[in-house]
Formats: structure tokens, C-alpha cells, sequence
């Protein structure tokens, strides 16, 4: 059994004997503590889905252990792959747990105070990688004093970024633009938050190397703005001489009065927004072209508009639809959790987090018998002898009489095989992880025994990963592959699948509704739509002409295009001019389907959804005279 399973079931079985049963199915039981964790969570998910009382949700509870003691019957929960499924999830459900929530949260309340700005700067860097040995780290953090001490004696930091390892900002100065938390290293972000406009800090230790940051700048977040945009298209490798006079003309039709959806529409020659009106999807801080950003984020007013914008892509006429604000502290708490997380600032959580667990575990090192291990470990003389000796003791419930590790204990992680002399830096930090893991993995078997809602939790991802894989098997891969049974199922509930009336033809679109009428005028006259849509655009796309395909009257369907053909009620073959959400349409049908039933190829998903259910029914049938149902307490 691995360690993960075995922890839980060590935990379940400690806590279980004290517990109140609720009901058993086969061999074990299941308490009203964990009934009452599961259905108060998923009460909550499916509250305003598909809402169940306790009583709904005990029966469907009971199904689901029934299905987890038939797949422990089975041996499932023995199989390798499971095995390593499921410990690969629970080391994940271990990282939030393992941590100092009073630091998380000072972590959190820093990334929000900083969300509210974005900062400027510019920096001068000598690369040292993490792991450098300490003759090469100190020729770097010299080599950075050195320009340190010429930026004192009054050499401008813009010339001596010349000389800085990262080319990219050195061709600029040293600029990196601004950005805003989580854009940088924590060590180099923290730098630029705390410091003063046209403070120089430094020598600021990163991942990366050595930096001098001056601070240029700092402003009010820019957050998220949406926009739309009409581009001309004029780049370096594609040329456009005309483009400016394009975009000049553009802006001054906008200043005549046409709508700016419209314009999109008709000039814009960016081909996945045009048809939009030119929306853009929402964007911040470094996602657009600097010139692009810029200018979008200096509109004040929703539906205002800029002048002519150039950038490599072309030029551009930027309107703004709306602007969000930074969101609250409580709609940020989640994401910036995750982030604090996932970033190198977590180190500062994971640190606190260990120097609490050794005083609550009574760690005790014995330095004299440490330090005579790293001497002969130095040296290479003697280690055998001085390994014997008690390197350090902890004493938790997993072991309540104390357990004392030697110096044999750690060597295999101090001293590789085949490895030649080592300083004693790479020797301490190497003891440091060893300690470490230690005390996390003693952590790691408490856990479940001292946190309820972690057991709940872990159970929980152990239990549907074996209910998963056997519905899959029983139920979902059976529905799809049993040919036979399907079309068996299909013939006994053929009413069960009918077509609605269904319409095909074409959406006319357009601001233009002189030009929306003589269409309708065209197609009332029975000319064909391709003849139609040559006869209306012959000078210029006044109108766009988009094909639906078999539209159920009345549905919401699967696009715009495809919701406006819907609402074609009446039995006329051509409906409009209308308006609808500030755009004109006119719709032509080409053929109307009458209300009839479903080929199987045409419903087959449904179909197969509901032989899914028929299946899963006649398989919980069977589990419940296999695990019959033993109510060993009250929900109440």
C-alpha cells in the first residue's frame, strides 16, 4: 500500500471508533460527520441547479458507496495506476495545508495593495545562477558594486545599463516598462513597490542574478479595459502607402455620424473582429501593442473614440466599451491565493510553516555531533564513526515515545556516490532539505488525523477516482461502444425523439437599411440569394449575408446569426427589415422542415445520454442486492 492511502486509512480507522454511524454498505461504514461535510458542499455547487434535501441526497450518497465497495471489492483500489493517480492527487491536496495561513494572508493583503498600481522601471543586471558556486556569486555581486560605484560618482544609470546581462533592457536603458504584481520575481517586484520614484536600490538578489533597479514611475492601475478597433492594415513586410489616408477617411466618416459597429464592418482589415463590430477581447496591462494600450487606456467616456493610431500591425481607431475597476479585496482572494501559491513569495508561508513545526514537535539538533559530521564529511576522513553518533530527536502522536535520527540517517542525502569534495555550503544546504522533508512528511501522516476537512477531502478524491473509472467502464464506455443495445433502446423510445420545425436560409445584416429593403425586395421576387448579394455589395459590402443550417423555430441557437433566423415565426419566406440589439436584419428562407422524428445519426449524443442513465439504473439495481442498505443512525 503506498504512503498517501495509508495515511488515510490510518486516520479513518483513529478517528472512525469515536464517531457517530449514519449507515453501511457492505463492509464499512459511513459517520454523519462525513454526510454532513459532503451534502453541506454539495448543496452549495448544485443549490441552483438541481437542488436536493438531505433525504434526496442520502439516497444518492448511498448509491455512490455502493459503488465504491464494489470497486474495493473488485480490488481497484490496489491497482498501480490508481495507486499512482491517486497519490500524485493527494500531494497536490497536501500544498495548501502545509503552509502558515497568518503569513499567506499578509502575503495576500500585499498583492492586493500593490494590484492597485502599476510601477515603472529600469535595471542593470550581472546573471548568477541559483546554484553558482560561491567564488563565481562573488565575482557577480562585484561586478555589480563596480557599476554601483560608478553610478555613485554621478555616471548616468541609462549609460551603464549598457553593461548590464540582460541585452534586451540594456538596448533601452535598462526600461522594462510597467508592469504590476506577479509581472516580476517577488525580490525584484518588492524592490520596485517599496521604493520611491527615482530611487536607485540595489544589489537585489534574484534568481536571475544581481540587479540595480531604479524606480521610474508609478500610477493608478490600468485594470481591464474592453474595446473595439477598426485597423488598416500597413506593415513592414506588406506595405500600405495608403493606409493613413484609409484611417483618415475612417475617422472622418465616424465624425460624420456612422456608427462605429458599422465602420468595423465595412473598412476594418482585421478579419476575427470586423464582423464583431471590431470588439476586442477584454485586455490589461501588456497585452496589447504599447502605442495600442496607450491610447485605449486614455479614453475617459464608453463609446468615445481615438484619432488615427499607428503601430507595427497598421493604424488603428480605438473605441472604448467599458472600463472594470480593480476588483475587491474578497472577488481577488481567490486568484491571488492561488498566485501567492505558485509564486517564489510561498517560500516565506513554507519557511514559518517548518520553524513552527519543529517547536510543536520538540526538534531537537545536537550541533556538536552536526558539526563533527560536516568536518569528517569535509575532510572525507572518519564519517562512518561520526555518523553513528545521535543527530537529532522529535517526538509527534505518530511516534509518542520519541524518534532519534543519526548522522546514517542523512547521509545518503549529504553524500552523493562518486562525488568529489564538496564546499560546506552545498553540505549545509543539503542537511537543511533533509530536516525539511523530515518535518513535512511527518506533517504529511498528522495531517489527516488533526484536519477533518483534509480527510473529508482526500477520501473524497480517492473515492471518485475508483467511482470514476468504473462508471466509465459500466456505464459510459458500454453506452458508446454496445452498437446493438443502442439501437435496441433507440426503437423502444423512438418518440422520445421528434424534430421541432426547423428553418434554413440566410441572415442579412447591416446598418444600412435602404440596402436591407432592397434585398427583401429581391428575395420577395424570388431571386436567388447569390444574385441578391452580388446586386446589393457589386460597389461595396453594404450588407453581410451569413447561411444558417436547419434552425429549430423558437431555440436559442448555437449563435448570434443562428438566434436572430429563430425568431422567422409566421409562415413567410422572408421577414424584415427589423431591428435588433442596434443592428438591422433581414431574413430569407430557403426551406422550412416540418415537425417530424429524429434519425438516430441526428440524436445520437441524446440517445446515448439516455441509455447512459438506463444503464447506470439497472447497474445501481444490481449493486443494492450485492451492498444492501443497513441504516445504523438518524440524519437528524
Amino acid at each position: 500500500m503506498k504512503k498517501a492511502t495509508f495515511i488515510l486509512a490510518l486516520a479513518v480507522a483513529s478517528l472512525s471508533a469515536g464517531a457517530q454511524d449514519l449507515f453501511r454498505v457492505g463492509p464499512k461504514s459511513v459517520t454523519k460527520a462525513e454526510f454532513d461535510y459532503v451534502y453541506g458542499k454539495n448543496r452549495e455547487v448544485g443549490a441552483s441547479i438541481d437542488p436536493k434535501t438531505e433525504s434526496e441526497y442520502l439516497d444518492l450518497y448511498v448509491n455512490f458507496k455502493r459503488k465504491v465497495a464494489f470497486a474495493e471489492f473488485l480490488g481497484r483500489d490496489t491497482m498501480p495506476s490508481f495507486l499512482a493517480e491517486y497519490n500524485g492527487y493527494y500531494k497536490q491536496l497536501l500544498k495548501p495545508y502545509l503552509t502558515d495561513k497568518s503569513v499567506d494572508e499578509r502575503l495576500i493583503d500585499e498583492a492586493y495593495e500593490r494590484m492597485q498600481y502599476d510601477v515603472r522601471a529600469s535595471h542593470i543586471m550581472v546573471d548568477c545562477a541559483e546554484d553558482a558556486l560561491p567564488s563565481d556569486t562573488l565575482k557577480a555581486y562585484n561586478r555589480l558594486m563596480a557599476i554601483k560605484d560608478r553610478l555613485n560618482r554621478g555616471e548616468p544609470f541609462e549609460t551603464l545599463a549598457s553593461l548590464s546581462t540582460d541585452t534586451y533592457s540594456a538596448e533601452r536603458g535598462g526600461d522594462l516598462g510597467f508592469f504590476t504584481v506577479f509581472s516580476m520575481v517577488y525580490p525584484f517586484e518588492s524592490a520596485v513597490y517599496t521604493a520611491s520614484e527615482g530611487q536607485v536600490v540595489g544589489p537585489i538578489r534574484s534568481q536571475f542574478g544581481y540587479h540595480l533597479i531604479k524606480k521610474t514611475a508609478q500610477r493608478p492601475a490600468r485594470s481591464i479595459m474592453q474595446a473595439s478597433h477598426i485597423l488598416i492594415l500597413d506593415t513592414e513586410s506588406d506595405p500600405n502607402p495608403d493606409a493613413q489616408k484609409q484611417i483618415n477617411d475612417v475617422y472622418a466618416k465616424l465624425q460624420g455620424g456612422e456608427p462605429f459597429a458599422a465602420a468595423a464592418l465595412k473598412y476594418s482589415e482585421d478579419p476575427t473582429t470586423s464582423k464583431q463590430g471590431g470588439r476586442l477581447a477584454p485586455f490589461g496591462i501588456n497585452q496589447m501593442l504599447p502605442e495600442f494600450e496607450d491610447a485605449a487606456f486614455l479614453l475617459t467616456e464608453d463609446g468615445s473614440y481615438s484619432m488615427p493610431v499607428k503601430t507595427k500591425l497598421g493604424w488603428h481607431i480605438i473605441q472604448r466599451n467599458g472600463q472594470s475597476p480593480v476588483p475587491s479585496r474578497a472577488e481577488s482572494e481567490r486568484q491571488l491565493s492561488q498566485k501567492v501559491r505558485r509564486d517564489e513569495r510561498s517560500n516565506a508561508s513554507e519557511k514559518a510553516y517548518l520553524e513552527r513545526l519543529k517547536r510543536e514537535y520538540q526538534l531537537k539538533v545536537s550541533e556538536q555531533n552536526l558539526e563533527r559530521l560536516m568536518a569528517s564529511l569535509l575532510k572525507n576522513k572518519g564519517v562512518d564513526k561520526a555518523a553513528k553518533a545521535e543527530l537529532l530527536s522529535y517526538r509527534t502522536q505518530v511516534h509518542p515515545d520519541g524518534r532519534v535520527l543519526r548522522g546514517l540517517d542523512a547521509l545518503p542525502t549529504l553524500r552523493k556516490s562518486g562525488e568529489g569534495q564538496v564546499d560546506r555550503a552545498i553540505l549545509m544546504k543539503r542537511y537543511n532539505e533533509w530536516v525539511k522533508a523530515l518535518v513535512l512528511e511527518e506533517a504529511e501522516k498528522l495531517l489527516p488525523m488533526q484536519n477533518t476537512e483534509f480527510r473529508f477531502l482526500a477520501q473524497e478524491y480517492r473515492e471518485g477516482i475508483l467511482v470514476f473509472e468504473l462508471t466509465r467502464e459500466y456505464v459510459w464506455d458500454k453506452a458508446s461502444t454496445d452498437s446493438l443495445g443502442l439501437n435496441s433502446f433507440f426503437e423502444l423510445h423512438r418518440a422520445d425523439y421528434q424534430w421541432p420545425e426547423r428553418i434554413s436560409g440566410s441572415v442579412l445584416n447591416s446598418t444600412n437599411v435602404a440596402a436591407l429593403k432592397k434585398a427583401a425586395n429581391l428575395a420577395l421576387s424570388k431571386a436567388p440569394l447569390a444574385k441578391i448579394e452580388t446586386v446589393i455589395n457589386s460597389k461595396e459590402e453594404l450588407v453581410n449575408f451569413t447561411t444558417v443550417e436547419k434552425v429549430v423555430l423558437g431555440s436559442e441557437g448555437k449563435n448570434a446569426m443562428q438566434r436572430i433566423m429563430a425568431k422567422f415565426e409566421g409562415k413567410d419566406m422572408v421577414k424584415g427589415p427589423f431591428e435588433s440589439d442596434g443592428m438591422n436584419y433581414v431574413l430569407v428562407a430557403t426551406e422550412r422542415i416540418p415537425a417530424g422524428p429524429k434519425a438516430l445519426s441526428e440524436c445520437r449524443g441524446q440517445v446515448i445520454a439516455d441509455y447512459q442513465k438506463h444503464l447506470e439504473a439497472l447497474w445501481i439495481k444490481d449493486l443494492e442486492a450485492k451492498f444492501p442498505l443497513a441504516m445504523t443512525g438518524s440524519l437528524k
